[in-house]
């Protein structure tokens, strides 16, 4: 009797077992839906901390390269751009199609916003060749043509956003062309500040900066004439000396203003793209089985 006992007691403890593990054995499911419900609150550490733990419980549990896609956009997040890639990858290799797919295109977007266009456009057209899904073709060429747009390669934006069709292409060549469209009052010349450099100090004063300018005319000014009066008093050595600095000083004052002249235009073109993107941006779903992830696009 005792016996019998035992065994009953056995199963029932064998079947309450399996039943809480789920489906893979594992008896730590509960850990995905409590990363999964902290992704979607973007509590990012929580996030990592359950679907971590869940992914290294329960690696054959269906539902881990989902959990490591929330996992790796989680620790992008949090700054752990190179963790997040290279989980990215090993899912991108080992996960189902889906899986790989939306592995492919997290990591286009993640190269994206880290500036690494080679990488982007490479994980977005490695998508394009891979995928029938129409959904996921249309963000790989955004997020291609996108990098080359960025990269000032207009022909290269051109060549993959024409694959797109009906308002996805009506809103490509809206920003093609305004993206093209960059400001021209205001913009400075480095050869003009080269030009009016030949002054010490022309070149500040051309891109606005008077103060710099004057400083550098009157630095120049007074090494040039130091340097003059120790060769009128038969100092050689020092006037020589002098004379090198005055060099230096008349040749970073050119060279400065040209400088400036290039950062104000860049600082204007980086306005400017700003503003296109702000009226341009758009982002897009992509589902999983229990959650989805938001994309932006183009870039």
């Amino acid at each position: 009797m005792e016996n019998i006992l035992r065994s009953f007691l056995f199963l029932l403890f064998f079947s309450l077992s399996a039943h809480a593990a789920g489906p893979s054995g594992c008896g730590e499911t509960d850990l995905f839906d409590y990363g999964l419900t902290r992704y979607q609150e973007k509590k990012w550490d929580l996030a990592v901390f359950g679907l971590d733990r869940f992914i290294h419980a329960c690696p054959e549990d269906p539902r881990s390269h989902e959990a490591g896609i929330y996992l790796a956009i989680a620790l992008e997040k949090q700054g752990k751009t190179e963790a997040a890639a290279e989980l990215l990858r090993h899912i991108h290799r080992k996960g189902r199609q889906r899986e790989a797919s939306v592995a492919a295109l997290v990591l286009a977007s993640l190269y994206a916003g880290e500036g690494e266009a080679g990488q982007s456009v490479l994980w977005a057209e490695n998508l394009l060749r891979s995928t029938e899904n129409e959904d996921m073709r249309t963000a790989a060429l955004w997020m291609a043509g996108g990098q080359y747009l960025k990269a000032g390669d207009f022909h290269g934006a051109a060549a993959r956003w024409d694959f797109l069709t009906g308002e996805d292409r009506r809103e490509a060549e809206g920003l093609w062309l305004a993206w093209q469209e960059r400001p021209e009052e205001g913009r400075k010349s480095p050869f003009l500040a080269g030009l009016f450099g030949m002054v010490p100090g022309g070149g500040y004063f051309y891109t606005g900066r008077r103060q710099a300018g004057s400083t550098a005319f009157f630095l120049t000014l007074g090494m040039g004439a130091a340097s003059w009066e120790a060769f009128d008093q038969d100092l050689p050595v020092l006037g020589t000396f002098l004379g090198l600095i005055t060099l230096g000083f008349y040749g970073g004052s050119m060279k400065g203003g040209m400088d400036e002249a290039r950062r104000t235009s860049h600082t204007m073109d980086i306005g400017h793209e700003a503003e296109v993107l702000s009226r341009f941006r758009k982002e897009a779903d992509f589902p999983l089985d229990r959650g989805s992830i938001r994309i932006s696009l183009p870039f």
